[in-house]
């Protein structure tokens, strides 16, 4: 789940319909990239199936760094902890941390393109479907499917970072975020 998918009220929605997770981040403080700069104001859009804006009003924030890692203040939720790790030229993968009680670390995948991001929201149900109509499985990218919800559970971050890469390949990113000063 993207920026504000993944960082905003509607995320709450999206979480209920199984997300990429583990059990503990797949990636240290000490391997993350800082690729926004500190106090950067990001405007998130939706995009809709043909990757055009959806017509709705979009969600600001700002990333404030935090030593390896950043805190997201959405305008209209609460501030969350969140990592980014390099994966390929412009790819990077997101963790959001300490999402409270229970919450396992949530990954989404974002692509950079000078100071427009498009995001990816894994939900396990559209990956599988994705992962199907290219002849893939679960199984495939080593995806353990959690019997007690819907989520794709990861245990290694090269498994990970094979179905993200998978996805950039294949599906459309589903939120827009532009990144300023």
């Amino acid at each position: 789940m993207p920026f504000v998918k993944w960082f905003v009220p509607a995320a709450f929605a999206v979480l209920l319909s199984g997300c990429f997770v583990s059990v503990m981040p797949l990636f240290s403080p000490d391997e993350a990239d800082l690729p926004l700069i500190d106090g950067a104001k990001i405007t998130a859009y939706a995009l809709d199936e043909q990757g055009a804006r959806k017509d709705q009003a979009p969600s600001h924030m700002v990333a404030t760094r935090k030593t390896k890692s950043y805190v997201f203040t959405p305008d209209k939720d609460e501030p969350f902890r969140a990592m980014f790790d390099k994966l390929d030229d412009n790819f990077y993968v997101g963790v959001i941390l300490d999402m409270g009680i229970n919450k396992p670390p949530l990954y989404g995948l974002f692509h950079q393109v000078g100071n427009k991001w498009l995001g990816y929201s894994p939900v396990c149900a559209d990956f599988q479907k994705l992962a199907q109509t290219k002849g893939k499985t679960l199984a495939d990218f080593n995806i353990v499917h959690n019997p007690n919800g819907s989520d794709c559970q990861f245990r290694k971050y090269n498994d990970l970072k094979n179905a993200l890469m998978f996805l950039a390949a294949y599906g459309k990113p589903d939120m827009e975020y532009m990144v300023g000063k």
